[in-house]
């Protein structure tokens, strides 16, 4: 069995469910998922709740059945001697890491982030089908949805600030991404894309409305509740291109999409400071970086 300790917002918590959920289909074994990180409250973390519950996700709660879990790892490779019963895999490098693919042990524990397509790239039709939603997650989503549907070339526009802004540590590490950044993008894909359409996504929307260089028929995307962050990430998944930010978030809003011929235009750097992460493996070699 492969189990995943998940942590953190939206985005990366899909990322450590596609590169668990990859390995577990490699292995044709059951998926797991361990949630102690939520029984919590972090001073240095921006506070988060689990939402793949919204999704189509075949997963199992480690915490519900521990004993069903031992008993299952157990009958699944009994008497082998020659490769660990336990295998702990602690991501050591940001950037992929090939062995990881090979991982093979009856009870396989998975923790980091895993942020690259390379880990679940061999599963990703299986991946996208999984992650469409099984329930609505906002009172908002249906109308826009409908919308975004009639909109001949929908374009998403996501603009993170919120954390990356005010947070002590966060801003540091991650930062707001410039307002350069998207005229420049939005420059580009208006002169690539053909009268796009733009649905913007935003945590800081007074902000967006007030500085984006858009037109006036743009539209500013508001999903209220506590999983309006779902809703709006589907939403720019139906989107035909995207100008994201540095955030995993628009991310998974971008590679949902399995339009082979979108336009996804993303910032060349994504970390404000953070020298030693290596972030070649990111992005898909198809999206633009500006």
């Amino acid at each position: 069995m492969i189990i995943s300790r998940v942590t953190s917002g939206l985005g990366n918590q899909l990322f450590q469910y596609a590169a668990a959920r990859s390995l577990s289909l490699r292995n044709k074994t059951a998926f797991y998922v361990d949630l102690s990180y939520y029984l919590y409250e972090y001073p240095d973390d921006t506070s988060r709740s689990f939402k793949l519950g919204f999704f189509s996700v075949p997963y199992r709660i480690l915490q519900e059945s521990p004993v069903e879990y031992l008993s299952k790892s157990t009958k699944l490779f009994p008497n082998r001697s020659l490769r660990p019963f336990f295998l702990f895999l602690k991501e050591k490098q940001f950037h992929f890491d090939p062995t990881i693919l090979q991982a093979h042990a009856g009870c396989v524990i998975m923790e980091g982030f895993w942020q690259s397509e390379c880990y679940f790239r061999d599963h990703a039709e299986i991946i996208r089908r999984e992650l469409q939603l099984s329930k609505s997650p906002s009172s908002e989503f249906e109308g826009y949805h409908q919308q975004i549907q009639a909109t001949p070339v929908p374009v998403s526009v996501h603009v993170r600030r919120g954390d990356y802004v005010n947070h002590p540590e966060f801003s540091k590490t991650f930062g707001f991404i410039g307002l350069d950044y998207y005229k420049t993008a939005i420059r580009h894909l208006t002169k690539t894309i053909k009268n796009p359409h733009f649905y913007v996504f935003s945590d800081d929307k007074e902000w967006a409305r007030a500085n984006l260089p858009l037109p006036t028929d743009s539209v500013f995307v508001t999903n209220t509740g506590p999983s309006g962050d779902v809703a709006d990430l589907v939403l720019m998944s139906t989107c035909h291109h995207h100008i994201i930010a540095n955030s995993s978030f628009s991310w998974w809003g971008a590679w949902l999409n399995p339009n082979p011929d979108k336009l996804v235009i993303t910032p060349k750097l994504w970390y404000k400071n953070q020298p030693t992460w290596n972030t070649k493996d990111l992005l898909p070699p198809t999206w633009v970086s500006l």
